[in-house]
């Protein structure tokens, strides 16, 4: 899990349940810092590791749905079942917390998340100019979200491109904006004009909140979601609000008094902040590594051999037949309570947010 962020903005602060690690919760509150009002796209993101292109037979693909308008359903083989809910949001505020967006009869409109899919699979052709195996590779929410990420003058047809007929190219109406622009983009099967699942289902996900004319100076939106693999009937922070944040508050009351007890004599705030995020992005990206230098050297069965010249480093002049510093790493999920940290068996497929902060002209 992890987030990237721009510097006007304010990343996210995330919780779990004391006694259910695999109830995580996750609440953006984001911040537009610079001068003028933009609009702001809150993108967060789930998707599997592409562990099904590597090996023959290839092991089961695991899949992700929309079954409902804001929830995400994870299936794994292994790893069972779990759920992303994502939340509707209040409409952004101004820097004193004043609404800036009323809707009809003065009540306020409320941001419903757009949920998106693809397939978690390599752009071939973007990268090598070869035909992929999907219309929808990992890449597509670029061009759904970005005009200057999509193709102009050509689409992808029968594994060959061609210049348009009617000059739209891959800048296609699929629900995103369709700004005219004049960047490289996914080419786009003849047979659709999707850049991402319309059936919602594949192995990569994102919720897209877009928020309009966030104030400046101050500004800001918020997105709750939560992953568990609870139904609304067992779990009330899935309906309330205030039990939800109440949850976070929690969580965050016990971190910090955590991290307090780990100073000694006077420091200084921003002494205090230094170590926390140090220590806490230790506790959060902990990993193993496991070497891997034969499928490195021989390749993967079910991709194309690699070149001789792998076998050979340093200008061919070292030849290397035992294991050399080729990795493959895992995080290991952590849970950190008051005193003690403990390691769970976490359901684990990747979960990033991106946030975009865009003039408010460009919308």
């Amino acid at each position: 899990m992890g987030h990237r962020f721009h510097p006007r903005l304010f990343p996210f602060q995330y919780a779990k349940d004391e006694d259910s690690p695999d109830n995580v919760y996750i609440r953006i509150t984001a911040y537009n810092r610079g001068p003028d009002p933009a609009s702001l796209h809150i993108i967060p993101q789930l998707w599997f590791p592409n562990s099904w292109s590597w090996n023959i037979p290839p092991p089961p693909r695991p899949s992700l749905s929309a079954t409902t308008n804001n929830r995400i359903t994870a299936v794994h083989d292994t790893l069972g079942k779990t759920h992303l809910y994502c939340f509707p949001s209040p409409p952004p505020v101004g820097p004193e917390g004043q609404p800036i967006n009323d809707g009809a009869n003065g009540e306020e409109d409320t941001v419903e998340p757009n949920l998106l899919f693809t397939e978690n699979d390599t752009n071939f052709t973007r990268l090598w100019g070869v035909p992929n195996k999907s219309p929808y590779v990992k890449d597509a929410f670029h061009d759904h979200i970005i005009p200057e990420h999509r193709l102009q003058s050509h689409q992808f047809v029968n594994g060959t491109t061609k210049a348009s007929a009617d000059g739209r190219g891959g800048n296609v109406s699929n629900g995103s904006d369709s700004e005219s622009s004049s960047g490289r983009a996914t080419p786009v099967p003849h047979y659709t004009a999707q850049f991402v699942n319309p059936d919602k289902t594949g192995t990569k996900s994102a919720a897209q909140y877009t928020f309009r004319d966030v104030p400046g100076r101050g500004g800001c939106a918020v997105v709750r979601l939560k992953l568990t693999p609870n139904a609304p009937q067992r779990d009330p922070t899935l309906e309330d609000e205030g039990l939800f944040d109440d949850a976070i508050e929690e969580r965050r009351v016990e971190a910090d008094e955590f991290y307090y007890s780990l100073t000694q004599g006077y420091v200084s705030d921003d002494l205090r902040a230094i170590m926390r995020q140090a220590l806490g992005g230790m506790l959060w990206t902990k990993q193993h590594y496991k070497f891997i230098a034969n499928e490195w050297l021989e390749g993967d069965p079910a991709q194309p051999r690699p070149p001789p010249s792998r076998k050979f480093l340093r200008g061919n002049k070292v030849r290397f037949s035992k294991p050399c510093a080729t990795i493959h790493s895992q995080q290991m999920f952590l849970t950190c309570r008051i005193g003690c940290t403990s390691m769970h068996r976490t359901y684990c497929p990747c979960l990033t947010s991106t946030l975009l902060l865009l003039p408010k002209q460009r919308f």
